[in-house]
């Protein structure tokens, strides 16, 4: 068989295909016309004698033949890219998926010292709801993530950054209307979260205690808008016991129970495998495993 690889063009329209799941958007991501991009997709679909996508009511999705092509594809460009920049000199470049409140609470403060030691490095931060795990390709979004959970998520290298603890609270007005004096009390409150109830499923468990399926509850998009519900009084909350330090001590939060309650969930650095890592994500990555080992947040109250 011939090393040659037949249909580049075809082959890189169908992985922005792939990506968007969309002819359209990949036309205009690609800048050519959306009959360019169909003609290669049916030759592509042609040459293989396979059929790549399915029409959905959401859009195209891809069938089995083309996810399977879809991953090869997304990693042998991810190594002629990274192949690339290290001809060019560009190995300084690197993304990482970054949650919001992690970012900001903790990762800001500490970024300076990385960016002085590696003056080179070129880093690009890209803003996820805890959805990095979950994308379908997620070596496309970022080289590297930082992912809230227990930590099993399969085809990536997952380093747990440390144990934590979580707090019980809510905004002083709040505590006033509805006392609390026992973890049974928070069954007349209103439970505030995001993504789902597992956190407080497992507090409701570690406490004897069964989450009611009639339990008040809302979902927020994210940590921060959640900080912000539950200092204007909207409910009660959990978070690590340290990203809510500055509240407590003002006074805009208080807890109803002096002490925090050890969890299985925690920070994640997490990698996708079978992905040639480049020098710059490799070293962010040494460096954060590093740093978060030196400055493992206080679990204190």
């Amino acid at each position: 068989m011939s090393d040659e690889i037949r249909n580049i063009k075809s082959i890189q329209i169908f992985n922005k295909v792939a990506d968007v799941q969309n002819v359209t958007r990949a036309a205009k991501s690609l800048n050519i016309s959306q009959s360019s991009v169909s003609y290669h997709i049916k030759k592509l679909e042609a040459d293989l004698g396979v059929t790549l996508f399915r029409r959905s009511p959401a859009g195209l999705e891809l069938s089995e033949a083309g996810t399977v092509l879809a991953g090869h594809v997304s990693r042998g460009l991810g190594s002629i890219r990274t192949g690339l920049d290290l001809v060019a000199n560009r190995a300084g470049s690197m993304q990482v998926a970054l949650l919001p409140m992690f970012a900001s609470r903790w990762l800001s403060t500490r970024l300076g010292g990385l960016l002085e030691a590696r003056p080179g490095l070129q880093l690009s931060i890209k803003n996820h709801n805890n959805s990095y795990a979950h994308m379908p390709n997620p070596e496309r979004f970022a080289d590297l993530g930082i992912q809230w959970g227990r930590g099993n998520w399969a085809n990536f290298d997952v380093t747990k950054l440390w144990p934590e603890k979580l707090v019980v609270v809510c905004s002083p007005a709040y505590l006033k209307a509805h006392p609390i004096h026992a973890p049974s009390d928070l069954e007349g409150c209103n439970l505030l979260h995001v993504d789902d109830t597992r956190m407080w499923e497992e507090w409701f468990t570690a406490n004897g205690l069964d989450l009611p399926s009639s339990q008040s509850q809302m979902m927020l998009e994210d940590r921060h808008f959640q900080l912000s519900s539950t200092i204007n009084g909207l409910g009660v909350s959990l978070f690590a016991s340290w990203a809510v330090q500055s509240e407590l001590e003002s006074g805009q939060l208080v807890t109803p129970f002096a002490q925090a309650f050890p969890t299985s969930f925690a920070y994640h650095l997490i990698v996708p495998r079978n992905v040639d890592m480049s020098p710059a994500a490799q070293q962010f990555r040494d460096w954060i495993i590093d740093i978060s080992a030196q400055t493992y947040p206080s679990q204190g109250l």
